[in-house]
């Protein structure tokens, strides 16, 4: 039951719904074509380099949570 409580809550972390909601705007875009092709592949750059540098970046070991 512990690995079901720490799935559902990796799923609530600002990564997983950043990601999301990327994935969300680009199939939006491939149906209605907001943003051209190049516009988008920017936008999900700077997202993927987003999660990568919080999923990089240094922590406090000894911050409360």
């Amino acid at each position: 039951m512990n690995l079901f409580h720490d799935i559902v809550n990796a799923l609530k972390s600002k990564r997983v719904l950043l990601g999301v909601i990327t994935a969300a705007i680009v199939g939006v875009n491939q149906e209605l074509q907001l943003f051209a092709d190049t516009d988008m592949t920017r936008i999900v750059a700077i997202v993927g380099a987003l999660i990568l540098g919080d999923s990089l970046r240094a922590t406090n070991p000894d911050k409360p949570r």
